[in-house]
């Protein structure tokens, strides 16, 4: 059976992505692999709590949390196959050596944690991950959200790995959807000459299977609106009029991939990830 590989630090945006993992599973058929990265000083008992496991001493602290927190998770999903492991290790490079190793088909990971509050867009674990994985990351938020998944917007500069980004998602996601293409571009551009290349630009898209619908969206990043003036404000923007559930990005496009997780500190206080990201794999 196939896997979804779900990291965990324990963090209420940790289980909220495994419960999304846990329904893309029942939908498609996948199992659920978690998995804790822990160090030596979090691997560990405070002395209180060495009293409660004289009679086994050797256990570590993860070893009972993610029992405990895989137990809580398979309640509320029986039906779900569930395995999990701990490993000493940083996250930001285990778990993409964890996904090359093992039958994954994409890794679920919230984008906040116990240690903080930043957002995907803050340039977080989740964001160093989603940059190196060898399979498709989907980044959940910490925020309330359907798990439907009617509606995808595919971030769109006119290039060939967008198209690979889209086939990896409707290989996993074997169902019909409606897709929103989305391009962002500079205020001085013709609207007339950018929605003529938009248009030309879907008939590579009309042959993809189970897509039930096209539409484009495009919108200008605008200097003079404080609010609009950076390419993730004008995205988080059209996602929200539009009401999509998913949002596609592909990760190879270097420059484009840099500047949405890499805005200037003053708007990077503003955006949030309101929707799942799924991001292609490296490529």
């Amino acid at each position: 059976m196939k896997k979804l590989l779900v990291p965990t630090d324990f963090s209420d945006n940790a289980f909220q992505a495994a419960q999304y993992a846990a329904e893309i599973g029942k939908r498609q058929n996948f199992s659920l692999h978690i998995v804790h990265y822990y160090t030596a000083t979090s691997s560990g008992f405070d002395d209180a709590e060495l009293t409660e496991v004289q009679e086994q001493p050797n256990i570590l602290k993860a070893d009972i949390t993610i029992k405990e927190w895989v137990g809580k998770l398979q309640d509320k999903h029986p039906e779900l196959s569930i395995s999990y492991h701990n490993e000493r290790g940083l996250l930001e490079e285990a778990l993409p050596r964890e996904a090359k190793e093992g039958e994954y088909v994409a890794i679920v990971m919230g984008t906040t944690g116990a240690s903080n509050d930043k957002n995907v867009f803050w340039g977080s674990n989740t964001a160093h991950v989603a940059a190196k994985s060898p399979i498709p990351l989907i980044a959940v938020p910490n925020k309330t959200f359907s798990t439907s998944i009617a509606r995808v917007g595919l971030l769109t500069n006119f290039l060939q790995e967008e198209l690979m980004t889209l086939q990896e998602f409707l290989h996993i996601f074997k169902q019909p959807v409606k897709l929103d293409l989305i391009h962002v571009y500079k205020d001085n551009e013709e609207v007339e000459a950018v929605n003529d290349k938009l248009e030309s630009w879907v008939f590579n898209i009309r042959e993809f299977p189970s897509i039930e619908e096209i539409n484009m969206r495009t919108a200008p990043i605008v200097k003079e609106d404080k609010n609009l003036d950076t390419i993730p404000e004008v995205i988080e923007k059209l996602i929200k009029e539009q009401d999509i559930d998913l949002i596609l990005i592909s990760k190879s496009r270097k420059t484009f991939f840099e500047r949405l997780f890499t805005p200037s500190v003053s708007k990077a206080i503003a955006l949030e990830l309101q929707k799942p990201a799924f991001f292609g794999k490296t490529i």
